[in-house]
């Protein structure tokens, strides 16, 4: 039997081409496959960022308010300590209203 050498170099050639494509084929879907999960752990590490910010923005918010309270306690200790010296300013002046007149 003789060899058809068109038919040989036309097999080998084919065979050549759909290998080469094959690892084509192979190396597009693993280098998707790559982007992807690139991808997905980008999409993570901002979530995860993203609600680390939000907490830290959060508990600055509770610490302002916190400061707030803190002041208005400390400003309503001062006006309380005001108001008694000036009850006690009243009182003395009541007290004392007719013998700052008499003399």
């Amino acid at each position: 039997m003789k060899l058809d050498t068109n038919l040989a170099s036309f097999l080998l050639a084919f065979a050549g081409a759909l290998s080469g494509w094959v690892a084509w084929w192979h190396n597009k879907l693993k280098f998707e496959r790559q982007q992807a999960i690139q991808q997905a752990k980008a999409a993570a590490e901002k979530a995860v960022n993203e609600e680390r910010d939000f907490n830290h923005l959060r508990n600055n918010q509770i610490q302002i308010s916190q400061g707030i309270a803190t002041g208005f306690k400390d400003i309503e200790s001062a006006l309380d300590q005001l108001s008694d010296k000036v009850t006690k300013i009243e009182a003395w002046l009541i007290r004392n209203q007719g013998t700052v007149h008499s003399e």
